[in-house]
């Protein structure tokens, strides 16, 4: 079994099918420093459903999840996975997701076991750095893509913290989850205003 296949922990064909019942857009990140706290901080200032998958003892790349943190993502429902790995973590949401944005403005190692991950697992892929369509497109153009792969779980994924600082690209990941969480939000008001009330 490939790590993060569905089934690869428990309920996880279920949590699937539980979150596309959640109306419009929910963004999934995998929980770490960086462009997944980003992710999910700004997808709540959006109003977006976030849930976020940390490997076993909610694991960061400093350690636990410290409890400053964990009041950063009020609001978000917080997933403890079985498995200790970054690597099973990074499968997993990649089996959870409809379809993966990848923000990977430093070139971390972690963001090319997320494409490994979208590439066998079949999710189509939005990424800055070569590795499908870019992310330098226009918002228009981030919007549609969501629209034409008809994204209800979103994972949106990328460099760590200390790699961000270390090359100088925190505003830049910023920026892009930003247009991303922008676009995504459009798509979620036409999804919810289209359900039946």
């Amino acid at each position: 079994m490939l790590p993060g296949d569905l089934g690869a922990f428990p309920g996880q064909q279920d949590l699937r099918s539980e979150l596309r019942h959640t109306p419009g857009i929910c963004v999934l990140t995998g929980g770490q420093t960086g462009v997944d706290t980003t992710a999910a901080v700004t997808a709540l200032r959006a109003g977006l459903a976030a849930h976020l998958f940390f490997p076993r003892g909610f694991r960061q790349e400093d350690g636990p999840i410290t409890d400053v943190r964990r009041r950063a993502f009020r609001g978000a429902t917080l997933h403890e996975l079985p498995s200790p790995e970054f690597a099973d973590r990074t499968w997993a949401c990649v089996g959870l997701a409809d379809a993966v944005v990848l923000v990977d403005p430093a070139g971390g190692e972690g963001c090319q076991e997320t494409v490994r991950a979208a590439r066998t697992l079949g999710r189509p892929l939005l990424s800055d750095a070569g590795y499908g369509p870019g992310l330098g497109s226009g918002l228009g153009e981030v919007a549609d893509w969501l629209e034409r792969h008809g994204v209800r779980l979103l994972l949106i994924a990328g460099c760590r913290r200390s790699l961000l600082a270390s090359a100088g690209r925190a505003s830049l990941a910023q920026a892009q989850v930003e247009k991303v969480i922008i676009a995504a939000r459009q798509r979620h008001a036409r999804l919810t205003s289209a359900a039946p009330g």
